[in-house]
Order: structure tokens, then C-alpha cells, then sequence
């Protein structure tokens, strides 16, 4: 079976002749640490490590406000952005590691109104796509073997970004009217944006959708709050997928199990990436919904930054062999994205684990 067949059955709930193997690289690995143990810079992981999935486009919703771009700080170190919607995002030079939230512009309905709205809703998403550019990374990627998938952003990482958490978490409580007009005028981006592709440049294997909807204790917002203020939107970008037949891959970072009823409703077909060190374990999650998730990801990224070769094989065989007793559809990978912490010796190691062993 081909790359793309073996992902297409695991997404239908069904089970192709061994697991499935995809993984995500923190920004800067190589530069940090890969490069000195024979990585180049340049490098297609995909292709390196003979990955499964491979993704052609990325997207967030274009910001309204060219005039508020500005580098605010910078140090050898670090730097400070301002984006155009006002917000300060301090970024690291020379190691790997989200963006620090420095400040935000867009605090209240108010200020959205006055000073967003009208903007973002006039902004054309054609006039943000390289379609020559994407045309190329499609044809050359849908030549090949690898499932391809368009990835994006979503609701709740756009709120996250544009007003920031405090603003976001209070206001999902006290300001709803104004959330649901922030995600319906961003769903409409989204949905105008995916026509686009589809329409001229063609439409790839799955979608690939990125809304972290949890920290390590918990979700971010409650169930009932999910459902009200987020899952209307999910469900209305993820249907729109489905008019296509695309199958659906939800990444979300820390805990969302209270969610994942919520989930499968909206029409996801693939969770990602499961943290462990949040309590999840993939098997447990399979043997409950593995008839409706395929479940990709939850290999502790702790044990591989150990460098300790026993703990990396009984993570990695507890959790293969775990899903493959249970005759569950798994997609292979660390609970997150790999590391400059994790050698490039113990991910190969990795990779010899899954080989050995991948065949259901």
C-alpha cells in the first residue's frame, strides 16, 4: 500500500496493513542541534524519515492593520513583533519555544468595532495566497506517495493570538455576542480561503486543523462554554470539509478530553497530539472511541529527551503494541513536535522501534 492509502483507511476508522508514521520539528532544531549530528539545513523531514503525511499550505487569517507592524524590541537574543492586529509576540533568536504574549490591542468589543471589524471584514484572502507557489508545492506533492494535507489555524488559536488568553477566557463568559462575531467573521475567512484552494489550486487528501484547546491541567474553557462558543464554528468549517470528502485532523495541545464527545460531533476524524505529561495515554482513549478517532501522537517526548534507550522502548512498544492489540487506527508520533533537546540518534531510534514493529 502507498503512503496515501495506508493514511486514507486509518482516517476511515479502518486498518491498512501496518501504522501509520507522521511527525512535527520545533522551529530552529536544526540550527540548535541537528546540524551538528549531520542534519543540513534544507532538509525535507518528511522525506528524510519517510513520513506519511506531508502538508502543502499554511494559513491564519490576515491581520487589518499593515500600519501597527513594527519590530517594538530586540536584543541578541530575542525580538518583539507587533502584528496587525496590534498584538506583541516576543519570538527567540537561537532556541526553539512558542512566542511569549507580551500585549494586546483588541481588549474589548469596543475597540474591535471601532478599530478591526471593518478592516478585517473588507480584507480579500486572494490578495494573501502565493496561488503560482502553491500550484508548484501541489502538483510536486500530489506526485508523490504522502498524504497531503492544507493546514490551518482555527477559532480559538485566532483568539488566542488576536486578543490574547486573559481577554479570550474572560470574555467567552461576559462577551459573547462579541466572540461569536469574531468567529463568524473568521470562519468566513477560512471558508472563503479553503474554496480558493480547492478551486484553483485542487484539493489535497485531509485537512489538517490546528486549535490548541487545552493546557496540562485541563481545557481551557468548560464543556458546556466549548459547546456553546466554539463548537458552532468547528462544526460549520469541518462540514464544508466533509461537501469534499475530505477527511478531518484535529491538533489540539493539552488536555481536551472533556471535549473530544464534542469532537466527534463537529466531524473530526483524527485527534493529535495527545501530551502525555497531561494525563492522556492513547490506548486508554482508544479502547473507548477507537471506532470512532483515529488517534495520531502521545509518544512522551520526555523519554526521548531522557536518552535512555530502555525507557524510549517501553514507551514506544507500550503504546504501538497497546494500539495494535486493540486493533485500533494509529498514526505514530511524539505528543507534540521534536525537540533540539531529543538527539538525533534517539528519534532514529525511535523510528527503528516503529519499524520493527508497525505491522498490524
Amino acid at each position: 500500500m502507498t503512503k496515501r492509502e495506508i493514511i486514507r483507511e486509518l482516517l476511515a476508522k479502518q486498518l491498512p496493513d501496518r501504522v501509520g508514521l507522521n511527525e512535527h520539528f520545533w522551529p530552529h532544531i536544526i540550527d540548535n542541534a541537528w546540524q551538528a549530528q549531520g542534519i543540513q539545513p534544507g532538509t525535507d523531514f518528511s522525506e528524510r524519515f519517510n513520513l506519511d503525511l506531508k502538508s502543502v499550505s499554511w494559513f491564519s487569517a490576515p491581520a487589518p492593520r499593515s500600519d501597527l507592524v513594527a519590530v517594538v524590541e530586540e536584543s541578541e537574543e530575542w525580538t518583539v513583533h507587533r502584528d496587525g492586529w496590534g498584538a506583541s509576540f516576543k519570538t527567540w533568536k537561537n532556541k526553539a519555544g512558542t512566542p511569549e504574549h507580551v500585549g494586546f490591542m483588541v481588549t474589548s468589543p469596543d475597540i474591535w468595532k471601532k478599530d478591526f471589524r471593518e478592516a478585517f471584514k473588507a480584507i480579500r484572502v486572494r490578495d494573501h495566497v502565493d496561488i503560482e507557489g502553491m500550484k508548484a508545492r501541489y502538483r510536486t506533492a500530489m506526485a508523490g506517495e504522502s498524504f497531503v494535507t492544507y493546514s490551518s489555524l482555527f477559532v480559538f488559536e485566532e483568539l488566542r493570538k488576536v486578543i490574547g488568553d486573559v481577554t479570550m477566557l474572560e470574555s467567552l463568559l461576559l462577551e459573547p455576542e462579541w466572540i461569536h462575531d469574531f468567529c463568524s467573521l473568521v470562519t468566513d475567512k477560512y471558508i472563503a480561503y479553503f474554496e480558493l484552494l480547492f478551486r484553483e489550486i485542487g484539493l489535497p487528501d485531509g485537512m489538517h486543523i490546528y486549535d490548541d484547546l487545552g493546557y496540562t491541567a485541563a481545557p481551557f474553557a468548560s464543556p458546556a462554554c466549548h459547546r456553546e462558543m466554539i463548537h458552532p464554528y468547528h462544526k460549520e468549517l469541518f462540514a464544508m470539509f466533509k461537501d469534499y470528502n475530505l477527511p478531518v485532523i484535529l491538533h489540539t495541545c493539552g488536555d481536551f478530553r472533556p471535549h473530544l464527545e464534542c469532537i466527534i460531533g463537529s466531524g473530526v476524524d483524527c485527534v493529535q497530539a495527545m501530551e502525555a505529561k497531561t494525563g492522556m495515554h492513547v490506548v486508554t482513549l482508544a479502547e473507548q472511541y477507537r471506532d470512532k478517532l483515529c488517534f495520531m501522537g502521545n509518544i512522551d517526548i520526555r523519554s526521548l529527551e531522557s536518552g535512555d534507550r530502555i525507557r524510549i522502548k517501553q514507551e514506544c512498544l507500550a503504546k504501538l503494541n497497546g494500539m495494535k492489540r486493540l486493533r485500533a487506527p494509529y498514526i505514530y508520533m511524539s505528543d507534540h513536535s521534536i525537540p533540539p533537546s531529543v538527539k538525533l540518534a534517539d528519534y532514529e531510534y525511535m523510528l527503528e522501534l516503529f519499524w520493527g514493529n508497525c505491522n498490524y
